[in-house]
């Protein structure tokens, strides 16, 4: 099984200043409680100086002060994302809407490594983004679009490493989706025209492992680097409740638990958080 697809050449030299703070950014809609984990795992685990900053997008004023204080709780720094730059309502277009604002108000801005990450995606692993990043200017989950004569490439923006000290003309850096060659690209699509557009760019894309495609003995999931309180895990997850596993492994993605824009019920999402939940617990 393919860990992750190497795209782009490795340069000679490290392209990350080991002095520089991480500044991570997220975009949170609806689940203050995926803030506080995302505090205690990168407390936990990550190795790096960092800055921790949540752009609220909640779509009412009760979520939006829900998520103001339980930043205020955890000393953590919540940007207001203006409600009047959502011209379109849907779960995408609210997506692209919020990079765009937190990129052109910070993200640009930061002179070291921009971590981009989902609300509902979490460190699991001591990690280190400055190693992680040596050799490249940017990492992302890759994402497909194909037919019979066309193939899109581009990144998944749940998670995403800038270094934006590094990265060619950074402000041409575009998140949205649309359609690409004929091709309906969701958000991230158009980072195909800023990969394309820039050859001399030094990036990887992996790809993301889901829980639903992980071979199914112990044996098999030890020798592809689980420990066995996350294969307990795996095995307890039903096929509807996947989640997945991204950048080597490092990073679990809940999935669609940020914005819910596939429907789910009450009932589910429950027990997924609860399993989720437990499972942090144990390897913090």
């Amino acid at each position: 099984m393919k860990r992750f697809l190497l795209l782009g050449l490795l340069g000679l030299m490290p392209l990350v200043k080991a002095a520089d703070k991480v500044l991570i950014i997220t975009h949170v809609h609806s689940r203050p409680d995926f803030i506080e984990l995302h505090v205690k795992t990168f407390k936990a685990f990550l190795k790096d100086d960092y800055e921790y900053v949540v752009f609220n997008d909640a779509a009412n004023e009760n979520m939006c002060k829900q998520m103001e204080q339980t930043c205020q709780r955890l000393g953590v720094k919540c940007i207001r994302i203006p409600q009047h730059l959502h011209v379109r309502p849907d779960a995408g277009a609210r997506h692209m809407d919020g990079i765009r604002y937190s990129l052109e108000i910070m993200g640009f801005e930061h002179d070291g490594i921009v971590l981009m990450i989902d609300s509902d995606m979490f460190l699991i692993r001591p990690f280190s983004v400055v190693e992680y990043m040596q050799g490249y200017a940017l990492i992302g989950g890759a994402q497909y679009r194909s037919n019979e004569t066309q193939q899109v490439t581009y990144i998944f923006p749940g998670l995403v490493f800038m270094d934006m000290g590094a990265l060619p003309n950074k402000r041409s850096l575009n998140f949205d989706g649309g359609y690409i060659h004929g091709l309906a690209c969701d958000v991230g699509g158009h980072l195909y025209y800023y990969m394309q557009n820039n050859p001399g760019l030094k990036y990887k894309l992996f790809n993301p492992l889901s829980t639903n495609h992980l071979p199914a003995t112990e044996k098999e999931l030890q020798e592809l680097g689980y420990d066995s309180r996350t294969i307990h895990f795996i095995k307890s997850l039903r096929p509807e409740q996947g989640m997945e596993f991204h950048a080597d492994n490092n990073f679990l993605h809940y999935y669609a638990g940020g914005s819910n824009w596939p429907g789910y019920s009450a009932e589910y999402l429950r027990e997924k958080t609860r399993l989720l939940n437990n499972y942090i617990e144990q390897i913090l």
